[in-house]
């Protein structure tokens, strides 16, 4: 009766654990869930929001190579009359206000600059390349992401599929039991050992499901969508998929965040260019155009004036020095953090390499050890029935098909991860645009 009672309360359980997602949402594929990602995940968002302010950043350099026009316009009342215009010769006297009006049209145009502007829309083309590279990267890490998740996903049902099979099993052991019992065959402590490997296969069952949705919560979170949009997933976990890598020098020198940090060097170098061009003159043109009235916009005179100005540094306490020495160690630091992704790209394609080896080698033992416990489990259940055997050796046979099933499903996960961190390694995850 306790255990009947129990079996209720797990099933109720378990139950109001997939409310969750049966209320709403909906049954999604892998592709769906990907597709959902690229939309709604901050990640991505963000990542393209990066890209514009790159954009906009290349603007604003270019913009700073072509001429500049300001209107400006003022009004002053002083406590007595100035000169608002000046003499403009022996008989012509300047003439005086106590308020003055003016507008004026301001010109400034570089004329040279020693490659500062033009280096600095170098600087931002490279960073917009920079920040492109870096929006790849995150998609193909988000859909790595979203595929090792979902297969989890999907290997976690199959063990949940087993876990009730295997309960289901244990079930009916339980009857057979029970009439061996009454018939005087089996001891009482045959029904015992049975009902404890059944109350540790339904604890498993329980195990598996929050497990389940453990993960469909790290799905909906890389998705970028409330967990109770997803009602379930459905797919096929298989070990159909071959990868062969070729050209692994081609293939990482072409990975998003490898491009990234080459153009981060390069535009590291560009930038002590334009540090030091800090130390040669700068010339630009000016100009200036506008109109000045007094007190009821009476005597107005038109003004202008137009030249050319030329700085150069002459003393700074060695500041520009210091800029220079600093861009040097950040174009050394990039170059330093490139070959360590270099070599960081490489272990990482090796490793995924050597994983995918190692889960191809396991998911062959995996399946045979999967039929060898079912067939082990069949005979001792025959064994058993025809009084040649023990519960004990059912029961260890039963619990040994169901760490069969859960180690198989776990290869079959691991080889399909190993196929996307290879995927990754490369920077050869598909991205449909």
């Amino acid at each position: 009766m306790k255990l009947k009672i129990l079996t209720v309360i797990i099933f109720l359980i378990l139950t109001e654990s997939g409310i969750a997602y049966a209320d709403g949402g909906k049954t999604l594929t892998l592709n769906e869930c990907i597709d959902i990602a690229l939309k709604q995940s901050p990640l991505i968002k963000s990542s393209n929001l990066d890209i514009e302010v790159s954009r906009e950043a290349l603007n604003i350099s270019k913009g700073s190579l072509f001429p500049r026009l300001d209107l400006s316009a003022s009004y002053f009342k002083e406590n007595q009359d100035i000169p608002y215009i000046p003499a403009q010769s022996p008989k012509i006297q300047p003439k005086f206000s106590d308020q003055v009006y003016s507008w004026n049209l301001n010109l400034r145009m570089p004329i040279y600059e020693g490659g500062r502007l033009a280096g600095q829309v170098n600087i931002s083309e490279i960073e917009k390349v920079i920040q492109s590279s870096r929006n790849e990267f995150t998609i193909q890490d988000l859909i790595a992401n979203v595929t090792n998740t979902f297969n989890k996903i999907l290997q976690l049902k199959k063990v949940k599929d087993a876990n009730i099979k295997s309960v289901e099993a244990l079930e009916r052991q339980k009857k057979n039991v029970e009439l061996l019992v009454k018939a005087e065959r089996a001891a009482e402590v045959e029904l015992l050992k049975v009902d404890v490997q059944l109350a540790s296969e339904m604890q498993n069952l329980i195990k598996t499901d929050e497990a389940i949705n453990r993960v469909m919560n790290t799905l909906a979170l890389f998705m970028g969508v409330d967990v109770r949009d997803i009602r379930d997933v459905t797919g096929s976990l298989r070990a159909k998929e071959k990868i062969v890598v070729e050209n692994v020098d081609v293939l990482l020198s072409s990975r998003p965040d490898i491009v990234a940090l080459s153009k981060k060097v390069e535009q590291s170098k560009i930038r002590i260019d334009v540090v030091s061009s800090k130390r040669y003159p700068s010339v630009s043109l000016i100009g200036n155009f506008g109109n000045r009235a007094g007190a009821g916009f009476n005597q107005r005179e038109e003004v202008w004036e137009a030249g050319v100005i030329a700085s150069i540094n002459l003393f700074d306490a060695g500041i520009i020095s210091a800029e220079v020495r600093r861009e040097k160690a950040l174009y050394q630091k990039a170059e330093e953090e490139l070959r360590y992704a270099k070599l960081k790209a490489r272990v990482e394609v090796d490793n995924a390499l050597s994983l995918l080896r190692e889960a191809e080698q396991k998911l062959t033992v995996a399946e045979k050890a999967v039929a060898q416990s079912e067939e082990t489990l069949r005979i001792e259940e025959l064994k058993y029935r025809a009084g040649a055997g023990t519960i004990t050796d059912v029961l260890l046979s039963e619990s040994a098909m169901s760490l069969a099933n859960a180690n198989y499903y776990q290869t079959l996960y691991d080889y399909n991860s190993a196929i996307t961190e290879l995927k990754k390694a490369t920077g050869t995850i598909e991205v449909k645009r």
